[in-house]
């Protein structure tokens, strides 16, 4: 542990520039949105909103902006100033596309996309509803996964107008795994298959098979890098081949939370009660190449000590929210900031 913040928070971070950037939202505290050196956790800044409840935060054009209940609020991300503040119906899911500097706001009624530099409303379209997981952009579209005419699909948009581009019927919506878009093509779990779909079209390229023996099993969460699918499960992780499906290594033992972060070397997940540290909750790092273990970070047995939002891992260190400290941790050695 390198160090852990002084305040409750339990929302996933955003790592930007050498500055974390979350939220304390929370009826015992003041709601606000704050900044945070990665190397040492000294708060740079604290912005309060009077905010509670579920929020998403990212960071885009010098902008960090948090959208809670109905808001969109963008903030200076050197300072916390606030710049700009907009109406939204309601927020699941929040995405920001660097190349065009655009915010996209995702949730039952539909995808909303507002400009980071100042909050111009760009576009809205309710084609694709029901949006619990996150969209992802690439090569300036947007492929989202939810309900379109009745039917779980899978759907692209332009990021410039978010105008139909096309939608493909799903056999059934993921359970937690977001879509996952790379020059091969758009990945998405379809039951408990790992489907690629061409980016240009949406036809269907190629099936990489189901994972795990038991009926129950269905991707958490997938991710995909340098022609590697790696893909979680509760019942363990696996690395495949992206054009073959073989696969290359897997783990059989609990990912008790959704999320993987992928690294240069190293893949790392949260792992219950595995061979190595029986009867704890970790955050575990395994080689990406052999799946052959790093390292972990164990919790101290107690009352549900667990990672509360999926770990982030930027420049070798793996930042976390968790029961046992109640806020926000930093794991490795953090480089120093430009």
């Amino acid at each position: 542990m390198a160090w852990t913040s002084d305040f409750f928070t339990r929302w996933r971070p955003v790592v930007a520039d050498g500055t974390v950037y979350t939220t304390n939202f929370d009826p015992s505290n003041d709601g606000s949105a704050i900044a945070l050196d990665a190397q040492d956790g000294t708060e740079q800044w604290r912005t309060t909103l009077d905010a509670s409840g579920d929020n998403v935060t990212v960071v885009v054009d010098g902008r960090c902006v948090v959208a809670y209940d109905e808001e969109l609020v963008a903030l200076d991300s050197e300072t916390g100033e606030q710049i700009w503040a907009e109406s939204i119906n309601e927020v699941e899911q929040l995405v920001a596309d660097e190349a065009t500097g655009t915010v996209l706001v995702a949730s039952d009624r539909g995808i909303e996309a507002f400009r980071a530099a100042d909050g111009e409303r760009r576009w809205e379209t309710d084609t694709v509803r029901q949006l619990v997981h996150a969209p992802t952009v690439y090569d300036g579209r947007v492929f989202a996964v939810g309900d379109v005419g009745g039917s779980p699909s899978l759907a692209a948009f332009p990021v410039e107008d978010g105008s139909d581009r096309w939608q493909r019927e799903l056999t059934a919506l993921p359970e937690s795994a977001a879509p996952v878009a790379t020059q091969d093509g758009v990945f998405v779990a379809d039951g408990r298959t790992i489907v690629v779909h061409d980016r240009d079209t949406g036809d269907r390229r190629r099936e990489l098979g189901s994972f795990g023996d038991e009926d129950a099993v269905v991707p958490h969460t997938v991710a995909v890098d340098d022609g590697t699918v790696f893909v979680t499960s509760s019942y363990g992780a696996v690395a495949v081949d992206s054009e073959t499906g073989v696969e290359q290594w897997h783990r059989d033992m609990p990912v008790y939370e959704p999320g993987i972060c992928v690294g240069a070397e190293t893949v790392l997940f949260p792992l219950g009660d595995p061979e190595f540290a029986s009867g704890e909750k970790t955050i575990s790092a395994f080689d990406r190449g052999s799946g052959e273990l790093r390292w972990y970070y164990g919790f101290d047995p107690g009352f549900h000590h667990q990672v509360t939002s999926p770990p982030v891992m930027v420049d070798g260190a793996v930042f976390f929210t968790a029961t046992h400290i109640d806020g926000l941790g930093a794991l490795g050695d953090v480089p120093e900031r430009d």
